[in-house]
């Protein structure tokens, strides 16, 4: 994994994926699940905006649904398609991502050679599992592939997820950049979401493919890195830095970093077992 922008001021709860409140509807069977368009609220911010900077809120019943594995659906398949034509079948698996990422930081010089460190342990399963992305986390990411197109134009989102009172509320946050600002006119709402009895679930980001890179382009792209092709998700050094400063200060859990199709999932005592920023 490339190394990343820091994560600075995320407070992220993690529960498992089987839903503490299950909604029955009626023949049984849960809706798929979508989020609602356009969102109930856009936050707005003022100080020096990223390009494209935008701050979505989306209310929902807190459905078994969100939680299951993403559907397979058509836009789901292209773009897997799109990336077997790019990297095989072999190539895409997350070992194979992971074993050629922790490859090219291992030859980096000076520091850049510890963001080897966090894929060894995904990959020794000394930390983390890495599970099929649920149909929440496919849901964010496809948002943000609606505003950018993922492969031709890397970006990243990253959301807060809380459950309360029978509703699922995410504060979902994107622009045009590789890497993103956290708000406090955002994470504010969140804390006073918080105290109506809202537990705060989890916070997604998710780790681009990145192909056709250059040093110096808007990827962050270093001599090292030009051949890493990302879609690891491994957490990078700065991750688990900020990582684990919130679970001091705000009880942090847990993290999940997704693709899109695979996502690694981190408890809080994993945040001792994998390499942060001393």
């Amino acid at each position: 994994m490339r190394r990343r922008l820091p994560l600075a001021a995320i407070a992220l709860l993690v529960v498992p994926l089987a839903p503490a409140c299950r909604t029955v509807h009626a023949g049984g069977a849960s809706p798929p699940c979508e989020l609602t368009l356009p969102p109930v609220e856009v936050i707005e911010v003022t100080d020096r905006p990223l390009p494209g900077e935008r701050h979505e809120v989306f209310d929902v019943p807190d459905a078994s649904a969100w939680w299951e594995p993403a559907p397979e659906d058509a836009e789901r398949q292209r773009y897997r398609e799109a990336l077997r034509a790019r990297l095989g079948a072999r190539g895409l698996a997350q070992r194979a991502l992971l074993e050629r990422s922790r490859a090219r930081f291992s030859a980096s010089p000076g520091g850049a050679r510890r963001e080897a460190e966090n894929s060894s342990r995904v990959l020794d399963g000394s930390a983390g599992t890495v599970v099929p992305s649920s149909c929440l986390e496919w849901r964010l990411f496809q948002r943000q592939a609606h505003r950018f197109p993922m492969l031709e134009h890397p970006t990243e989102f990253h959301a807060y997820v809380l459950r309360g009172h029978g509703r699922l509320r995410v504060y979902f946050s994107s622009a045009d950049h590789v890497g993103g600002k956290l708000r406090q006119e955002v994470t504010s709402r969140v804390e006073a979401d918080i105290a109506r009895g809202f537990e705060w679930v989890a916070h997604v980001h998710n780790h681009n493919f990145m192909f056709d890179r250059s040093p110096g382009d808007r990827l962050w792209t270093t001599p090292e890195t030009v051949d890493d092709v990302g879609g690891g998700v491994a957490p990078s050094l700065s991750d688990v830095q900020a990582y684990r400063r919130l679970r001091e200060a705000l009880g942090l859990k847990g993290a999940w970093v997704t693709n899109g199709l695979e996502t690694g999932r981190f408890t809080a005592e994993d945040f001792d077992r994998l390499s942060s920023w001393e």
